[in-house]
C-alpha cells in the first residue's frame, strides 16, 4: 500500500479514535490495530500521539475550511449563505468523527485548541467576509460594517456549532430541515444588525 493511502487510512480511524475517546484517552495501540499497522509504524509516520492528533486536525479542519470557502461563491450574498450552511452541514454529516474532534477541541488543551481556534477564525472571517459584501436581491443585504459584521459572524459560527452538536444526537432529523432552521437563524442575526455605513 503506498505510504499517502496507508496515512489516509491511518487518519481515518484515528479520527474515529480521538472521536469516541477524546485525545487523552486515545491509545495509539488501538488505532494502530484498527488501522492494520504496527505501532512503531504509526511513529514513524507522526512521531507522537500528538503528531497524529495534529495531523488529523490539520486535515480535517482544512477541508472543512476548504469547502465553505469555495461554497458558491457566484451566487449573491443570500445565495451564498445557504450554499455555505449547505456545505457545513454535510460536512458535519459526512465527517461527524471530524467535527466531533474540531469542536471538542476547542475548549480542551493548549497548544492543540489554538490551532482548532485558528480554523474556526478562519471560518468565521470567511462569514464576516460575506456579511461585509453588498447583497443582492434581499433588503437585508446592504453590506454590514464591524463591529456588526464581526458579531454576527460570531453568532452565526456558534448557532452553527450548537446546531451540528444537537444534529448528531439526532440523526434522524433530515439534513434539509436542519438547514432551513440555520438559514433562519442566520438571516435573524443580520436583520437585527442595523449599524451601518451611511
Amino acid at each position: 500500500m503506498p505510504r499517502s493511502v496507508r496515512e489516509q487510512l491511518i487518519l481515518r480511524v484515528a479520527g474515529q479514535v480521538f472521536a469516541d475517546s477524546g485525545y487523552e484517552r486515545a491509545s495509539m495501540d488501538r488505532i494502530a490495530a484498527l488501522a492494520g499497522v504496527s505501532k512503531p509504524m504509526l511513529y514513524a509516520y507522526f512521531g507522537s500521539k500528538e503528531g497524529l492528533y495534529l495531523a488529523y486536525i490539520e486535515r480535517t479542519g482544512g477541508e472543512l475550511v476548504q469547502r465553505l470557502v469555495g461554497a458558491d461563491r457566484g451566487a449573491g450574498s443570500a445565495g451564498r449563505l445557504r450554499a455555505v450552511i449547505d456545505e457545513f452541514l454535510a460536512f458535519v454529516q459526512e465527517h461527524s468523527d471530524g467535527w466531533t474532534v474540531l469542536f471538542h477541541e476547542l475548549n480542551a488543551r493548549r497548544p492543540l485548541a489554538e490551532q482548532v481556534g485558528e480554523l474556526r477564525a478562519d471560518v468565521v472571517g470567511e462569514v464576516r467576509q460575506m456579511l461585509e459584501s453588498e447583497g443582492e436581491g434581499e433588503p437585508s443585504w446592504a453590506g454590514l460594517r464591524p463591529p456588526a459584521s464581526e458579531g454576527v459572524a460570531e453568532a452565526i459560527v456558534g448557532a452553527g456549532e450548537a446546531l451540528a452538536n444537537w444534529w448528531l444526537k439526532k440523526p434522524e432529523v433530515p439534513r434539509q430541515d436542519v438547514a432551513n432552521w440555520y438559514v433562519g437563524l442566520a438571516r435573524a442575526a443580520i436583520s437585527t444588525a442595523t449599524v451601518r455605513d451611511g
